[in-house]
């Protein structure tokens, strides 16, 4: 047998119409090589990956069935790591939290502040000298639908006693009640004489004690905390916004504007009350992260916060409040003594004609949530929860003593007076905090190799391999190029 000589890349085949072909077996075991080359790679690759799955998918070389049944489970496997990428990237950039409770407990725990309000809070032996001045008071209360009496304006009688002047914050102070005559009895953990510092709301004067948060307790329970004695003084009571007699109590964090028209209890005279109070302490996420539900909370820690309230801290009743100056302001030129805001101060007068329409007016926009005031809830919050008992106050027994004790008799102790027990039910509060549900990018990435693993086995490793098989796939693409390209140069020089 005559060698094939291994030195000849060419060899001529006569045609069947007699013309000469010619066959490059070099260029034709090259691409074969390559083609084999290709495969088996590919076939290794699946063989050998630590993807679960794929190595199944190989069994296709012995039993095409077996294969095409592994195929269809490993392409539901990689759509189902596919939508749960694109769901994880998507809640990641949703911003999600999650709410984390706590208790954090003191051996020594502050106390909240307590505003107490009466709700006659103008005397009326200050307030009103005649007719003419009970008339006035009754027309800007809530009782003035029922009256047909009206205030004439062109009496001299208003303008001599200063109805269109405006009113000073020492004017509006000096027609509360006496604190001495109000406060017959206050105590905190036994020891008496409490500070009450007179301020005016939007009920009138009221008295705030630990309004600069210095009290704490080491104690709780009913028989320790703040016990006060009250006495309204109803003969006194002047028209107002409320139609009850009694008092209002606001238990609220130090330092912040007390809210009686919309926060705290009643309590009747002739009634022995027991607070209970527990506090919560609430900490949101802020921008970008949605606190409630479709809205942002206002960071107040932030640099660039500016408080527009100083040395008020930042609060809705705050915000508000001063969104409600700044309309009535432009509407009537003045606002009433105690709101917040630099404006000029509105006279009786001005009260009575422009201002109390407008607030009323504002007051029922804001019901409608068409008032226009961007007063966003902070992102940190202190709450106190009161859960409120009630019995008859005085006793039978005791109400003897006061009556020589207060030289008063028992009827009016029994119309008047009543008693308050306000205390923590716990030495501890409840927190409650949002945290991001990805606090790192490392999260994100232990969700999706959670989900890997579990569909198809797969780890940082098997990526790698993947990264691996592609750039041999390549290196072998780039490499057959480039010997073709120089097959082509050498057969165009011969």
């Amino acid at each position: 047998m005559i060698p094939f000589p291994i030195h000849s890349q060419k060899s001529d085949i006569s045609s069947e119409n007699g013309g000469d072909k010619t066959i490059d077996h070099g260029e034709f075991n090259e691409k074969e090589n390559g083609r084999q080359s290709l495969r088996e790679l590919w076939w290794e690759f699946l063989s050998e990956t630590t993807c679960h799955g794929l190595g199944k998918v190989g069994s296709m070389r012995r039993n095409r069935l077996r294969g095409i049944l592994w195929m269809v489970f490993l392409i539901t496997s990689m759509s189902t790591i596919i939508w749960f990428l694109v769901d994880e990237v998507r809640s990641y950039y949703s911003y999600p939290y999650l709410s984390k409770t706590s208790l954090e407990t003191f051996k020594r725990m502050p106390f909240p502040a307590v505003t107490i309000c009466n709700m006659g809070s103008k005397n009326k032996s200050r307030s009103s000298k005649t007719e003419k001045d009970e008339l006035y008071w009754l027309s800007i209360s809530s009782m003035s639908v029922f009256s047909s009496k009206r205030v004439n304006w062109t009496d001299s009688y208003y303008e001599e006693n200063g109805y269109f002047e405006p009113i000073s914050l020492e004017q509006e102070l000096s027609m509360g009640m006496d604190v001495s005559k109000f406060i017959l009895s206050s105590a905190f953990d036994f020891m008496g004489e409490l500070e009450f510092e007179p301020i005016l709301t939007s009920l009138g004067v009221c008295y705030t004690w630990n309004g600069d948060g210095k009290a704490t307790t080491k104690m709780s329970g009913s028989l320790y905390n703040l016990h006060l004695i009250l006495d309204i003084n109803r003969e006194l009571y002047e028209a107002g916004l409320t139609t009850s007699t009694g008092v209002k109590v606001i238990v609220h964090e130090p330092g912040t504007i007390a809210d009686p028209i919309n926060q705290g209890f009643t309590v009747a005279p002739g009634v022995s009350v027991l607070a209970s109070v527990s506090k919560k302490r609430f900490t949101f996420l802020p921008y970008p992260f949605h606190a409630f539900v479709e809205d942002y909370c206002l960071d107040t820690m932030a640099p660039d916060f500016i408080n527009k309230f100083h040395p008020l801290p930042y609060s809705v009743g705050a915000c508000k409040k001063f969104c409600f100056a700044e309309k009535i302001f432009k509407r009537c030129g003045c606002v009433q003594v105690g709101d917040l805001g630099n404006h000029s101060i509105c006279s009786k007068y001005q009260i009575s004609t422009c201002y109390l329409k407008e607030m009323v007016r504002l007051l029922y926009k804001d019901v409608k949530d068409d008032a226009s005031c961007d007063c966003p809830h902070p992102c940190e919050q202190t709450t106190y929860d009161v859960i409120v008992s009630t019995s008859q106050f005085p006793s039978d027994l005791f109400v003897k003593t006061l009556e020589s004790h207060l030289n008063m008799s028992e009827e009016r102790i029994r119309s008047n007076l009543l008693e308050i027990n306000l205390f923590y039910d716990k030495l501890y509060y409840l927190w409650v905090r949002q945290i991001p549900k990805y606090e790192r990018i490392g999260d994100v990435l232990a969700s999706i190799g959670g989900q890997m693993g579990l569909f198809i086995g797969a780890s940082v490793l098997t990526i790698m391999e993947f990264i691996e098989i592609i750039f041999l796939l390549l290196f072998f693409i780039l490499k057959r190029l480039s010997s073709k390209h120089r097959n082509s140069l050498e057969n165009a020089d011969i």
